[in-house]
């Protein structure tokens, strides 16, 4: 069984009953951190660095590391690029032939933050006091997919008509919250004059790009033109409450509260259109289905840590994180139009919100880091964190929905991941600092079988000999393939699918002063 990504949400069931899929909880749930250009430009790898504003969402110990307070501000500009286009079936492009690169562009604000630090002045035991208020970036949906080609086979007008087939004009028709009520997408698609009733049926349906041959059976009236668009937009961030403690300067104990709030949308195309030069039955021009569906959320969790340093160059660090229980407001619809002899139609759904809530596992890392006096750094991370124990929860907005399924699936198919995250800097100068890292993220869908995610970093740093400071990041990160399915039929008939190759480019420039 191969898992298929985002239009395979939809299908079938459409939007009626809501988003709450495996891959939801992936994206909700897992991390893919930016946070100060420091601690991206090493890879993020400082959970036993400490000092900068970035490493607290890894270890809330490192803001007891500094001896001096600090404010950072952090604006980023996120560039995705996704490279769409058909796989192949026994060696031949089957819909969606016309590979189509799509890049997107965002604003952002990585990182934000204060922190202040309060000198005990004992020369051993407390020395330091540090708390503070620092926002991070965890997520960033940016992304952005678009496929076109031609089909003689099949179509997403047929596909629709056969998920129809059984209900009665009336019921699609009818009120959406009817009880026993088609999907919406079968309403939508019948109101929209996607989908045509059969002759002399109440019950069977036809789409509008096909015809019935002499032998009574169902077919793609002639070839059309297919396009898919599939846009995510949004991020997530990590609002921390940081508290921390310097013993001797050898021991260093910090506790976050941390606050997460979600913002994310998905906007999906499917359309077909006639080909120049051809003619249907149905006099088909175009038709057109949309589904949109945005989600908000927060979570509240707790995050504690230490990084240690037994000799002057060794630091070790810890922290484990506790699960966050995030609330999620989910607001949804769909629509559906047509042009067929010079007349249009258009189906709407309502716009509906559904609640539900997400719990998240425990979530552990740990690091070593290592200094050569003055002039280099070089660290290294260890996160885990297991989707399998991901979980969907009733809101109290909403306490009736079954999740089983979808636990179940999480249960069966997620599995635990392991980040490896390594950097390095290099101080040529006390004002000048070079850095670089890497990370590798395996995949958390067991059974999906696709390559780690992996990400490169570069970084700039300097440090007036006052207060002011500036750092300046660039990653570059290369994701697996996604598989898309643009419509199904209820039985196993062969339909497209899109490949997703997509890579991401995250710049990001600090501005700090410390005092």
């Amino acid at each position: 069984m191969k898992r298929i990504f985002a239009a395979a949400l939809f299908a079938g069931l459409a939007l009626q009953a809501g988003a709450q899929t495996f891959q939801d909880a992936v994206d909700f749930s897992g991390n893919d951190y930016l946070g100060t250009a420091r601690s991206v430009g090493m890879g993020n790898a400082m959970t036993a660095v400490g000092g900068d504003l970035g490493s607290l969402t890894f270890n809330p110990a490192g803001s007891a590391v500094a001896s001096y307070s600090q404010f950072t501000l952090t604006p980023g500009l996120s560039v995705s690029s996704v490279f769409g286009q058909g796989t192949y079936l026994d060696g031949a492009p089957f819909g969606f032939e016309d590979g189509l690169k799509t890049p997107s562009t965002r604003m952002n604000l990585p990182n934000f933050g204060a922190m202040m630090v309060y000198d005990t002045r004992n020369s051993r035991g407390l020395k330091r006091v540090s708390f503070g208020i620092v926002g991070n970036i965890t997520r960033d949906y940016n992304n952005y997919l678009r496929a076109s080609g031609t089909n003689d086979q099949n179509t997403l007008a047929g596909a629709l008509a056969s998920w129809a087939e059984g209900y009665t004009q009336d019921q699609l028709s009818g009120d959406f919250y009817a009880d026993n009520a088609p999907s919406w997408e079968s309403m939508v698609a019948w109101k929209g004059g996607v989908i045509d009733p059969i002759p002399g049926r109440n019950d069977g349906y036809i789409g509008l790009t096909e015809r019935i041959r002499d032998d009574g059976r169902i077919a793609l009236a002639n070839k059309i033109g297919q396009y898919y668009g599939l846009k995510r937009t949004g991020s997530k961030y990590d609002l921390l409450m940081n508290f921390g403690l310097d013993f001797s300067d050898r021991f260093f104990l910090g506790a976050n509260v941390g606050i997460t709030t979600l913002s994310y949308r998905l906007d999906e195309t499917r359309a077909e259109n006639a080909l120049s030069g051809v003619t249907y039955p149905t006099g088909f021009e175009s038709l057109e289905m949309r589904s949109s569906y945005r989600d908000e959320g927060t979570g509240v969790y707790a995050k504690v840590g230490f990084i240690a340093r037994p000799t002057d160059g060794l630091r070790i660090g810890a922290a484990i994180q506790t699960p966050t229980l995030m609330h999620i407001r989910e607001i949804y619809g769909q629509d559906g139009r047509s042009v067929a002899k010079g007349e249009s139609m258009r189906g709407d759904s309502p716009t509906e919100e559904w609640f539900y809530d997400i719990r998240t596992p425990l979530r552990f890392n740990a690091g070593l880091a290592y200094t050569i006096g003055k002039v280099a750094l070089l660290s290294a991370d260890y996160e885990y964190f297991d989707y399998s124990n991901v979980r969907y929860q009733a809101s109290i907005d909403d306490p009736y929905t079954d999740f089983s399924p979808v636990n179940e699936e999480l249960r069966d198919f997620g599995r635990a991941v392991h980040a490896i995250r390594v950097g390095g800097e290099l101080k040529p100068s006390p004002e000048l600092a070079l850095r670089v890292g890497y990370n590798y993220t395996t995949n958390p869908d067991i059974d999906a079988k696709k390559a780690p995610r992996q990400s490169v970093s570069f970084g700039l740093g300097y440090s007036s000999p006052r207060s002011f400071f500036v750092d300046l990041a660039v990653r570059f990160q290369y994701l697996p393939d996604e598989f898309v399915t643009p419509y199904s039929y209820p039985d196993d008939f062969i339909t497209p699918q899109i490949c997703a190759q997509a890579s991401l480019c995250n710049t990001l420039l600090t501005l700090g002063w410390r005092f």
